[in-house]
């Protein structure tokens, strides 16, 4: 068994891993698969995810009549955590340590920051693996795909939580941003992975949106993309509700 960095020609054989995992494990539609598998799993996706500076993916070979061939993978996004995003294994393959071998890959790479995996609540087997590897329940959150939404649950290392994603600072009405108070919306939130955002209003009419407030620690430094992914560049907090991310074992 070699565990080693993906390359582009492991594309194929990684959407086929992810397609017999997620029939095997996750109690999806069909539908809901083939969603998953175009807009995350088609050749430009994997491409960009190959490409991408703030993601590192492992796959693990073994030889099988001469031939190597890819068993299994992980992504991890890099931040402030080493997050696993997407962990599968071949369901033929299953019980061979191929699953153990990536999380300890990971934890070798990245032996300088904390490991962390956000899990689709529909896998039957993601948190028990990851509960093996001494991670707990550190709060919910949801994300969007194909139009719908799915609950996920986060695992960290640590002491963790099974609390509600509940603000760590207080909320106030207003945040002053280049010089004007800026309201707040108190009565609506975006779940984050540390902390809910709460949304910015140019003017106290509250018609024009500014920005989010992110109640992890109370900076308005929060950047969004066009996938209304947020994330807080003072202390990480990252909403990913746009985006089939985050681990789904």
């Amino acid at each position: 068994m070699e565990v080693r960095p993906a390359e582009s020609d492991d594309r194929e054989r990684i959407r086929a891993i992810t397609r017999d995992s997620l029939q095997s494990s996750y109690s999806l539609s069909p539908q809901q698969i083939e969603t998953i598998l175009e807009e995350e799993f088609d050749d430009t996706s994997l491409t960009d995810l190959l490409d991408d500076a703030d993601t590192a993916v492992f796959v693990v070979d073994e030889t099988v009549d001469g031939t190597e061939t890819v068993f299994g993978y992980v992504t991890v996004e890099l931040g402030t955590r080493a997050t696993i995003r997407w962990l599968h294994v071949d369901p033929e393959a299953r019980g061979g340590d191929i699953g153990t071998a990536l999380v300890h890959r990971v934890r070798e790479e990245f032996a300088e920051k904390p490991i962390a995996a956000h899990i689709l609540n529909d896998a039957v087997e993601g948190g028990k693996f990851l509960e093996e590897f001494g991670l707990k329940q550190g709060g919910h959150d949801q994300i969007l795909v194909g139009g719908e939404e799915f609950d996920i649950t986060l695992f960290i290392e640590g002491d963790g939580t099974e609390t509600t994603n509940e603000p760590s600072v207080p909320v106030p009405e207003f945040v002053t941003v280049d010089g004007v108070d800026r309201p707040v919306n108190r009565d609506d939130s975006v779940p984050g992975t540390e902390a809910p955002f709460f949304p910015l209003y140019r003017a106290e009419e509250a018609e024009e949106a500014y920005g989010y407030f992110c109640s992890q620690c109370g900076s308005t430094d929060v950047s969004a993309d066009g996938l209304d992914r947020l994330e807080c560049g003072n202390c990480g907090n990252v909403h990913r509700a746009d985006e089939w991310d985050d681990a789904y074992l």
